[in-house]
């Protein structure tokens, strides 16, 4: 990796200033990226120098091949989530990105790595941490968040986004900490971006909550999906990026279902199956459009068809005995999950497109953030930009809306399996993640 490491930041130096003496690495590997390289450097220039100078410290790099999808770009990093850690303890981490493009895939990698990194306790936040208020905010939320008899000891100030004020949340919910005093109730992933600006970094986190609560109400709620129809710009956009990444491969069907809920943000999963309909893959995406949903969605879907071809090449080389639970999880879903047998993979209902979110990463997240307050969720944002990395990362909790996956049910989840009798019955409990 210490090759890899010095051509990013040689890259991440050329990028900045073309002018000045370059290797002829950092160039070929630009080239080979697809990042161009103008005369003079603009903020996208400076945002990618900012990533390659992040991707010289993981770990490892690495690209991979897709067999159902020749045409998906994917990268993966290990990254070292010790690196500004204010304790030992942490383990390397895994980051993936995916894209039609390998820059594409190159930005979403490093950017989950940043997040990943971002999100680790540093000696700065211990620094901010507070004892036990002696008023708690969304206490009910929190009560039902953490195990019994839990008292955590360590509390952040966090702000509140859609009213004046802060509020105080358990450290535990924000951060990775070498020491955690409770296990979270979900992946600390979720809710957490990256991005240019703080603005796009806290859009795209927020996006990712609602996300999450429309994965959690459609597959353990039993709530189905409408169909996308044909003039939807979902429909529009996904044709021509199926074409491009199958590139004539002919084993799996793929269709999308629209999971957008009443806060009017788009939601899209893209489903793929076998002809013969199991190997079931899945991708959730909510965007300010549905077009930008729909293309998200299918290079995620795509993604774990990579995946399902990695852990069933790893089982046929080295037998069953080799496989971990993420694994063996991968392969629940592949043979448990059917077309035939599950009505949730189906939609039901009318299509019912809705208007687009403002293309403004700031003017969008002040639409939603008002949705939100109005129905009673209030935004809650934490920023976790890191100085020795310098790119903008949010943490974003919306108490009220559900997570996926997460061992807690919340009123939303428990209201819409009292109605529907719940997923479990279609997918046998098999975990959609």
């Amino acid at each position: 990796m210490h090759e890899t490491a010095a051509i990013c930041e040689a890259a991440a130096r050329h990028l900045l200033d073309p002018a000045s003496p370059a290797g002829a690495e950092a160039p070929d590997f630009l080239d080979w990226l697809g990042c161009p390289v103008p005369p003079r450097p603009g903020p996208a220039e400076r945002n990618r120098a900012l990533l390659l100078r992040a991707a010289s410290r993981f770990t490892r790099l690495f690209s991979l091949d897709c067999p159902t999808a020749p045409g998906l770009a994917v990268f993966g990093a290990e990254v070292p989530l010790g690196l500004l850690a204010a304790a030992p303890g942490l383990p390397l981490a895994g980051a993936s990105g995916t894209g039609s493009s390998l820059l594409a895939a190159f930005e979403g990698c490093v950017g989950e790595g940043v997040e990943l990194l971002s999100s680790v306790e540093t000696l700065a936040d211990r620094d901010r941490c507070r004892p036990r208020p002696p008023k708690l905010d969304h206490a009910e939320w929190l009560a039902r968040l953490l195990p019994p008899g839990a008292v955590p000891g360590y509390w952040l100030e966090v702000l509140r986004l859609d009213g004046p004020g802060t509020a105080w949340l358990p450290a535990g919910l924000c951060l990775r900490r070498a020491t955690p005093e409770f296990p979270p109730p979900w992946p600390l992933s979720i809710g957490c971006a990256a991005g240019p600006t703080p603005e796009a970094a806290a859009l795209h986190a927020l996006l990712e909550l609602v996300e999450r609560d429309a994965a959690a109400l459609w597959w353990r709620g039993g709530q189905r999906g409408r169909p996308v129809a044909l003039e939807d710009p979902a429909a529009e956009a996904a044709m021509p990026l199926i074409a491009a990444l199958r590139q004539g491969e002919q084993g799996r069907r793929s269709w999308l279902l629209d999971l957008t809920g009443g806060l009017g943000v788009p939601v899209i999963a893209a489903l793929s199956t076998t002809m013969a309909g199991n190997g079931f893959c899945c991708g959730l995406a909510a965007r300010p459009s549905r077009a930008a949903a729909a293309r998200a969605a299918i290079l995620e879907m795509a993604q774990m068809e990579m995946a399902h071809a990695v852990v069933l090449a790893k089982q046929a080389e080295a037998g069953p005995a080799a496989l971990n639970p993420h694994d063996r999880a991968v392969l629940a879903r592949f043979h448990g999950i059917g077309a035939e047998g599950c009505a949730l993979l189906h939609p039901a209902g009318p299509a019912a497109p809705g208007p687009d979110l403002p293309s403004d990463p700031a003017a969008a997240m002040a639409l939603l953030v008002g949705r939100l307050g109005a129905a009673g969720l209030p935004v809650l944002a934490l920023d976790l930009t890191r100085p020795e990395l310098g790119l903008p990362v949010i943490r974003i909790l919306v108490p009220g809306l559900e997570a996926e996956p997460s061992r807690v049910i919340g009123e939303r989840l428990a209201t819409t399996i009292a109605r529907t009798g719940g997923g479990d019955c279609q997918t046998h409990g098999i975990a959609l993640m």
